[in-house]
C-alpha cells in the first residue's frame, strides 16, 4: 500500500491549512475525514471574523491571547501573500483591504457599555480601548505585531488614561473600531484546498478513525473503511484527540441566529459589558442578512439567550426578521484554572503521532506555519506558484448560516 508522508486527521480548518503547508514544502499527504465534506463542523457555524485580539484586551492578564492572534496576522502576512485571495495588506498604519478577496473592508465596532459608577469597569475599558487603537496605527511593515503589546509599566498608565473622558461621556455606549473585519471562508478555504490539491493531497472523506498506532518506527491509522500508512500522523479532531490521548476537550454553545431586514447602514459590531450576558454582536453578511449572535453560554441557556439577542438587535432596527437559529460547538483545550483557551497546542503525542487543536480560526494562519518548525526546523516557503482553480470546490460544506439562507429562498 502507498505509505504518506503525512496523514492528516480531520478536514477543519487547521487539518486543511496544515496540508497546504505540507504538499506546499513537498510532502505526500493524505487528509481523512469522518464527515461527507471538509470544513463541516466548527469551521462551518462560526462568525466567519478574522480576530486580531483586539476583543481580548479587557481580559485582565498579560494578553497572551492577543499575542497569539496578532502573531497568527504576522503569520497571515508572511506566509499567506501569494494567493491572489488574500486582500490583506501591511501598511506603516494598520491593515488595509484591497480589492475583493478573502477579507471584506467591513471593519467590527467595539461598543463599551459606559457605567461611570464601576471604576474597575471603566478601568478596563480605558485599557482595551488604548490597545485597540494602538493596534489600528500599528507599523506592519516594520515592525512584528505579536510581541509588542505586553504589561509594562509603561503600558499600565493605559489603565486610567481614558477614564476622565469616559466619566465626561454623555454615551451610553463608549465606541472605537477594531482592526477585526469579517470572512468569505469559503473563498478562503477553497483557495488553500485547491492549492493543496494541486500539489498532490489525497482527500478521502467518510472514514471514521478509529484508533492511530507507531510500531517498527511507522505509523498506521486504522479507520472504518481501511488502513493506511505514513511517516507522520497528525491528528487535528478534538473529540479524537480526547479519545486517543486522555486530553480533556471542552465543549461550550454558541447561539447564533440568521436574521433579515438587516439595513444596508448597519454596522457590524460587538457589544461589551462587564455583566456579560448583555453582551451581544451583529456581524453583516449582505443582502439585508445578518449573523446576531455574542457569548457562549451554557447549553440550557441557548434558547433564553437567542431571544435575548434577537430581541436586542430589533430594538437597535425594527426591520430585522429571525429567519432561523443554530448553536455553534467551540472545542477548546483547556488546562487547570482557565476556563478559556483561545491559543492553539501543537503536541507531539509520540514519535510519528502530533496533535493540533485551535482556539480560533485566525490562529489556523499561524498554527500550520509552526507545524513546520516544530517538525522540521525551518519556516515554510513565503513565495510560491498558486493553483489557477477559482472553483468552488466539492469536497467543501457550505456554512450553516447560508445553507438556512438558501433554504428559506427555495421556501418562498
Amino acid at each position: 500500500m502507498e505509505k504518506y508522508d503525512w496523514i492528516i486527521i480531520g478536514g477543519g480548518i487547521s487539518g486543511i491549512t496544515s496540508a497546504e503547508i505540507l504538499t506546499r514544502e513537498g510532502f505526500s499527504v493524505l487528509l481523512l475525514e469522518k464527515n461527507d465534506s471538509l470544513a463541516s463542523e466548527t469551521s462551518k457555524v462560526f462568525h466567519e471574523w478574522l480576530h486580531t485580539g483586539a476583543l481580548y484586551t479587557l481580559a485582565p492578564d498579560k494578553l497572551n491571547t492577543t499575542r497569539y492572534l496578532l502573531g497568527a496576522i504576522d503569520d497571515l502576512l508572511e506566509f499567506y501573500q501569494s494567493f491572489p485571495g488574500m486582500n490583506l495588506k501591511p501598511s506603516d498604519s494598520g491593515l488595509e483591504i484591497i480589492n475583493n478577496g478573502w477579507f471584506n473592508n467591513k471593519n467590527i465596532e467595539m461598543h463599551y457599555r459606559n457605567r461611570k459608577f464601576n471604576p474597575v469597569w471603566l478601568a478596563m475599558i480605558s485599557r482595551s480601548a488604548s490597545i485597540v487603537q494602538k493596534i489600528n496605527s500599528h507599523d506592519w511593515l516594520r515592525r512584528k505585531a505579536g510581541s509588542i503589546y505586553g504589561e509594562t509599566r509603561l503600558s499600565r498608565r493605559r489603565w486610567v488614561t481614558k477614564i476622565p473622558e469616559l466619566i465626561k461621556s454623555d454615551q451610553k455606549f463608549i465606541k472605537v473600531q477594531s482592526p477585526d473585519v469579517t470572512i468569505n471562508s469559503r473563498e478562503l478555504i477553497t483557495d488553500i484546498l485547491n492549492q493543496a490539491i494541486d500539489n498532490g493531497l489525497v482527500i478521502k472523506t467518510g472514514e471514521t478513525v478509529l484508533s492511530v498506532s507507531n510500531k517498527n518506527n511507522e505509523a498506521s491509522v486504522y479507520s472504518n473503511q481501511n488502513t493506511y500508512f505514513g511517516k507522520n500522523v497528525l491528528v487535528c479532531a478534538p473529540n479524537l484527540i480526547e479519545a486517543l490521548f486522555n486530553k480533556k476537550i471542552k465543549i461550550s454553545y454558541a447561539p447564533i441566529a440568521v436574521v433579515s431586514g438587516v439595513p444596508d447602514t448597519a454596522s457590524n459590531f460587538v457589544e461589551l459589558d462587564c455583566y456579560t450576558k448583555n453582551c451581544i454582536n451583529l456581524l453583516t453578511k449582505g443582502n439585508g442578512i445578518g449573523l446576531a449572535g455574542g457569548i457562549s453560554v451554557k447549553k440550557s441557556d441557548v434558547e433564553s439567550y437567542t431571544k435575548y439577542v434577537v430581541k436586542q438587535q430589533v430594538k437597535k432596527h425594527p426591520s430585522i426578521k429571525l429567519i432561523d437559529k443554530y448553536v455553534g460547538l467551540k472545542k477548546e483545550i483547556v488546562s487547570k484554572r482557565q476556563d478559556r483557551n483561545y491559543l492553539y497546542h501543537i503536541e507531539q503525542e509520540d514519535s510519528k503521532i502530533w496533535s493540533l487543536v485551535l482556539g480560533k480560526f485566525t490562529l489556523a494562519f499561524s498554527s500550520a506555519p509552526e507545524l513546520i518548525r516544530r517538525v522540521y526546523g525551518r519556516n515554510p516557503k513565503k513565495v510560491f506558484q498558486t493553483s489557477q482553480s477559482n472553483e468552488v470546490n466539492s469536497y467543501i460544506s457550505k456554512t450553516s448560516w447560508q445553507e438556512i439562507v438558501d433554504v428559506n429562498k427555495k421556501e418562498k
